[in-house]
């Protein structure tokens, strides 16, 4: 009992333990963030002193490189935090919910039904009602596609496995729709969405990084409330039966939850690929026995691939600008080869 600590609370209505191991390495990955936030926000073309980004994070002074840091810097920064986040998470639903290593929402083409309900808001709808509107319809999008994958996911013969395959045909489809859509648009706004699609936070916005950090800090906090069901769902379908959870009802919510959070990070950086696949398989193993740090964690590494794909593409090939999306995916296709290889027998 040396190596855990137990919380309980004077009812005892609250009671769980966590492993102190556990707890220090989820501190340790919070630590790795925040080490990356401040690198993402101190170098770039040029260097901003620790001392003045603490000065303007807490308004104790004025600092000489204020327009660089508070309205480049950081929005991007903090935005690409957000996104990893929220990527990150929804990739654990899902692979949670599909049983699946293979699962991620850009993979089974969640991000992809996104991004053709964004694209064709950009297209065709963004002059008339603005572009503050593109989150709601790229989460619309994003819901769209669960509700499909759900449907098919309801057919007996349809296994977990067929599954992710029907869900890469829908991102191929998706994939051959937004090029479609860019192809018969006028040229300006194909340029703009194509460098959007491909992964990037290039131009966030404090506008943009306000309102997705809101509505994650919303989304994530129900879903920690709701982990008791996860955890239930972890046992299997007939244990989690028994012991009263609502198999149906759960799907749609806990889909529901990662297709919230697919359409806000897709509307802000476009199609950062690979990162709902590959957190989750980092986190389990930094953290194997209690949900709640394993959400955390899970958050946590993903914000850290982000912010930093996002800071190398930044500062790799100046003057350039290369979309965080194109590192991201570099790393992640090989390790999806991996997973396909090792779990080929499954399919």
């Amino acid at each position: 009992m040396a190596n855990r600590w137990i919380v309980r609370s004077k009812k005892g209505k609250l009671s769980f333990y966590v492993l102190q191991k556990e707890v220090y390495k989820t501190i340790a990955v919070l630590g790795s963030l925040l080490f990356v936030v401040l690198l993402g926000l101190m170098v770039g073309i040029d260097i901003i002193p620790l001392h003045e980004v603490i000065n303007y994070t807490f308004h104790l002074a004025p600092i000489e490189n204020e327009f660089a840091l508070g309205e480049l810097r950081m929005p991007r920064v903090l935005s690409g935090m957000i996104v990893g986040a929220s990527l990150a998470v929804a990739g654990l639903i899902v692979q949670g919910i599909i049983r699946n290593p293979l699962a991620s929402p850009d993979v089974i083409g969640v991000t992809g039904g996104a991004s053709v309900s964004a694209v064709l808001f950009l297209t065709y709808f963004s002059d008339t009602l603005g572009v503050q509107w593109t989150p709601i319809f790229a989460i619309i999008g994003a819901i769209i596609t669960f509700f499909i994958l759900y449907l098919f996911s309801l057919h007996p013969t349809i296994t977990a496995n067929r599954l992710v395959l029907i869900g890469i045909g829908l991102a191929s489809l998706a994939s051959a729709l937004v090029t479609y859509i860019l192809v018969m648009s006028a040229s300006f706004t194909s340029e703009r969405a194509y460098l959007w699609l491909t992964g990037s936070l290039y131009g966030a916005n404090w506008l943009q990084t306000i309102s997705i950090f809101v509505s994650f800090t919303i989304l994530f906090i129900v879903i920690m409330w709701s982990k008791r069901k996860f955890e239930l769902y972890s046992y299997g379908d007939s244990v989690a039966e028994q012991l009263g959870l609502n198999l149906k009802r759960f799907r749609i919510v806990f889909l529901f939850f990662s297709a919230m959070l697919c359409g806000l990070s897709v509307s802000v950086a476009g199609g950062i690929g690979f990162i709902g696949l590959l957190t989750p398989h980092i986190s389990r193993r930094i953290v194997r026995h209690h949900t709640s740090l394993l959400f955390i964690t899970t958050a946590g590494i993903g914000a850290i691939l982000v912010v930093l794909a996002d800071w190398i593409a930044r500062i790799a090939f100046q003057p350039l600008d290369i979309p965080a999306g194109v590192f991201t995916s570099g790393i992640g296709a090989p390790f999806f080869l991996y997973l396909l290889i090792k779990n080929r027998n499954s399919f």
